[in-house]
């Protein structure tokens, strides 16, 4: 089987960096021969700045003021490192200070100073800290398995669902857990038998608990759901209505959120006709505190251009103004967000298949959400959005950068492609890769190559259904495309596209490839030369004519370079290939008057670089940034690099490095 990363992936995506604008570049490192097979493992020691948290919980006491955690796990290592975030301007700044070991699954203030914070998956044991000051200093105050994170309503009372102590079986058995000292003990509540699902209390006393009854043993078990409400604290509960039986671990979606204790919106489990993508439970309204019930939506049924996932609870706001975030699951399930503005009756969702809200918390009219990829794993990252009610959707924190591609264009403009929850967004930098803006979306599947000639010409390969490349142009600079027919038989490994109609691929093959060329914008193809023996992993052209690659030789790598449009190579640089690595996960640059490669050793890049044709090499050290996979390069000293731990962009040539966030 093929060893290297799929196009798609973020390291693959990126091998689409080529060809950038090089005016000349500073020295940046000392001069080693041209075989520097030594001198490159022995001196990659360059400074490079953490990566960027990635998000896990939020809460937003206003449009500006929230408060964020955060975790930034280490390269191959189980373990992770937790932080806390403050902001005062709606998430531009945010400020972090460490939380120690951990991964936070949630986040709750009740003020400026009054806030908790829960690390530790779900369904493990977690350990919940408190602090009373806005997050400068932190109190452990427990730990417990919490199945669902605890909500406060004082500084002193608040409530969870846990696992219930010296439980076993096939169901998972829970409590209801209350606290009136600030979460430093828990007394268990009883429930009348009900195992608690979802829990919420409007106030001390009144409260409501979507619970199962199960009788039976094992997979035999048969679940009886039902609404219950206290108005004694929790001493005492009643049914307030049936919602309907199911099997063991079959029990589906089962949530409340009550604005008032009359007010409040249940969706009711029911997974009859849910598929792995998910699906659309029912939800109904009480105005009454939970003695009436009126239906919104039907399960499965909500309207017209509703696509199904796995909803979150739903969060009203007032009582016309409602949200609900979907994930994707595990199958071809639609992300995004819904959103009501008339209590529930008809519902708009909006961005179906761009992102899945790992956490949405609706304040003042808008909702912040932390966004993630659709499917999880195919973007890099996560980013703090905040969407509108009408859809409208801004990327707050980090700053908007490419994830997973460069292109370029004719002139100093810059093109980027990816999004930390959209692998296919169209971004572009007038200023150096410095800042980015979001020019558009991508058409068809997972982009391969993208190419700005200039005068507003883009030319797209993208795969299609049957993974041949699908071949898209616009002539607006990536606002508008149209597809161009099916331009590639398979996936190249490196494609660019010239003014005046051509273009060059290099399709790779253990035996060694082709290289293809095009004077049609890619419409058709013809070979034109065989590629040397060995995979070609890479490649960088600055006209059809002359152009690089990095292909394998056995156990070494090599640079080869071609000035006839491939017909001829010739060898300019061998490279060692250390044994633990399964792919080099190199990327390229050139211009008329060099190159720039990116080499992996050991989870680290190297960047070497030729001014002179390859006689010599210049070495650029980086460490720390993990695996690179794509680089472009600007004017005599700034530098972008695209590694599995975010952008990073370095002006004084390579010698240090900062993350573009």
């Amino acid at each position: 089987m093929d060893a290297r990363p799929r196009f798609g992936s973020v390291a693959a995506v990126a091998l689409a960096a080529v060809a950038l604008v090089l005016a000349g570049c500073g020295s940046g490192g000392s001069r080693v021969p041209s075989t520097p097979v030594g001198r490159i493992v022995g001196t990659l020691e360059g400074r490079v700045g953490p990566a960027p948290w990635s998000l896990a919980a939020l809460d937003f006491l206003t449009v500006q003021r929230g408060y964020l955690a955060g975790e930034r796990c280490g390269h191959g290592q189980d373990h992770c490192v937790a932080a806390f975030g403050r902001t005062v301007d709606g998430g531009a700044e945010i400020t972090w200070s460490p939380l120690g070991p951990g991964s936070p699954s949630d986040l709750q203030f009740l003020g400026p100073q009054l806030g908790w914070v829960l690390l530790g998956s779900p369904g493990q044991t977690q350990r919940l800290l408190g602090t009373s000051d806005g997050g400068r200093s932190w109190t452990r105050l427990g730990a417990a398995i919490f199945f669902a994170p605890p909500r406060f309503l004082t500084r002193d009372f608040g409530y969870a669902i846990a696992a219930r102590r010296g439980a076993g079986g096939a169901f998972s058995a829970t409590s209801l857990e209350l606290t009136r000292d600030g979460g430093r003990s828990w007394q268990d509540v009883a429930t009348g038998g009900y195992l608690p699902a979802y829990a919420d209390f409007p106030s001390e006393s009144r409260g409501y608990l979507a619970g199962w009854n199960c009788g039976g043993q094992g997979a035999q078990s048969v679940c009886r759901g039902a609404i219950l409400g206290t108005d004694d604290g929790g001493a005492h509960w009643r049914v307030l209505q049936s919602v309907g039986e199911s099997s063991v671990g079959n029990t589906g979606i089962f949530a409340l959120d009550f604005l008032s204790p009359g007010l409040g919106f249940a969706e009711l489990p029911d997974l009859q006709g849910c598929t792995m993508g998910g699906c659309l439970p029912g939800l109904e309204a009480t105005r009454d505190g939970g003695r009436t019930w009126r239906t919104l939506q039907t399960a499965y049924k909500w309207g017209t251009g509703i696509e199904a996932g796995w909803p979150g609870a739903p969060v009203f706001t007032s009582p016309e103004l409602g949200w609900i975030a979907l994930s994707p699951g595990a199958g071809p399930g639609a992300g995004g967000v819904l959103v009501t503005s008339d209590g529930g009756v008809t519902f708009r969702q909006f961005f179906a298949h761009r992102f899945t809200a790992g956490s949405l918390d609706p304040v003042d009219g808008v909702a912040y959400a932390i966004a993630g990829s659709v499917p999880p794993g195919s973007a890099a990252g996560t980013a703090l959005v905040r969407i509108t009610p009408r859809g409208g959707l801004r990327q707050i924190w980090p700053a908007a950068v490419p994830t997973s591609a460069f292109a370029a264009s004719a002139g100093a403009r810059l093109y980027g492609v990816g999004l930390p929850y959209d692998a296919g967004a169209l971004l572009f930098s007038q200023d150096g890769g410095r800042t980015w803006s979001v020019r558009g979306d991508l058409p068809g599947g997972p982009p391969w190559f993208a190419s700005f000639p200039g005068g507003g010409a883009g030319y797209l390969l993208a795969q299609n259904a049957a993974g041949a490349a699908r071949l898209y142009t616009t002539a607006d600079g990536g606002k508008e495309w149209r597809a161009g027919g099916v331009a590639l038989p398979e996936e190249p490994s490196y494609a660019r596209f010239f003014a005046g109609g051509r273009a060059v691929a290099l399709v790779p093959r253990r035996s060694g490839g082709e290289v293809l060329r095009s004077a049609t914008n890619g419409r058709t193809w013809r070979t034109h030369g065989r590629l040397p023996a060995g995979y070609t992993w890479a490649g960088a052209f600055t006209s059809a004519d002359v152009g690089y690659a990095y292909v394998e030789h056995g156990q070494r790598l090599a640079v080869e370079a071609t000035r006839d449009g491939g017909r001829q190579w010739r060898i300019l640089l061998r490279l060692p290939r250390l044994q633990a690595e399964a792919t080099p996960g190199t990327a390229m640059a050139a211009d008329r008057a060099g190159l720039l490669i990116v080499q992996r050793y050991g989870g680290r890049g190297a960047y070497l670089m030729t001014r002179d044709g390859g006689r010599t090499w210049q070495v650029l050290n980086l460490a720390g940034a993990g695996v690179p996979s794509g680089v472009a390069v600007r004017g005599s000293s700034t530098l972008l690099l695209e590694t599995t731990a975010g952008l990073l962009r370095s002006t004084d040539g390579g010698k240090t490095w900062t993350y573009l966030d």
